[in-house]
């Protein structure tokens, strides 16, 4: 999972601006444009996740910057400092990696936080963690090259949230459209209908 941030790196070389995406984000409303999420005063933009207080490593904005290309370098490095634990892989190691980055002064007030990442055996302890040092980051979201898009008011949101409808008003990608978790239809079923 942290190659992508490296192969992003390398990419944003022959480009301005890069908009990573999962591969299961999709585009639900083609009438919003990722224009309205781009704020050129930061070289990295995340988002919060909606559901908890998790920034998302699955969609981010990032412009061509030393600054922006070191950081996704050096976080696709990150790996090796996850622990032996349920770490939730590069969505779990982010929070760690914003503190170390952006607020290194705050490292010593995190080994709590850290505690409970090394020793995390599901997502109700990986979620407690990123709280824990979302709790230290404080209510700050605006770094001097990094921002974070507050809850609802980022580009993707997870589709389960509203069970798969959305909304032409805020919505513009959502995340979680898997092919696994499709729904089928018997034959037949929808040309009853008419």
């Amino acid at each position: 999972m942290f190659r992508r941030h490296c192969v992003v790196a390398e990419v944003l070389k022959t480009t301005d601006w890069v908009v990573f995406i999962d591969a299961d984000i999709g585009i639900v409303n083609p009438t919003r444009l990722i224009e309205e999420f781009i704020d050129t005063r930061y070289d990295l933009t995340f988002y919060d996740r909606f559901c908890s207080w998790e920034v998302a490593m699955g969609s981010y904005i990032v412009k061509n910057t030393q600054f922006s290309r070191s950081f996704l370098l050096n976080f696709a490095n990150f790996e090796t400092h996850l622990p032996d634990s349920f770490h939730g892989s590069d969505n779990g190691a982010i929070h760690a990696y914003l503190l170390e980055t952006l607020l290194p002064e705050s490292r010593r007030e995190a080994h709590v936080c850290y505690s409970i990442w090394h020793q995390s055996t599901s997502f109700d302890d990986l979620f407690l963690y990123e709280a824990c040092i979302r709790s230290i980051l404080g209510s700050q979201r605006n770094f001097e090259k990094v921002r974070i898009v507050r809850k609802g008011t980022g580009w993707v949101r997870d589709i389960w949230i509203t069970d798969s409808m959305w909304s032409a008003e805020r919505d513009f990608m959502l995340h979680g459209m898997k092919e696994s978790d499709r729904a089928t239809f018997p034959d037949g079923l929808f040309s009853r209908m008419r």
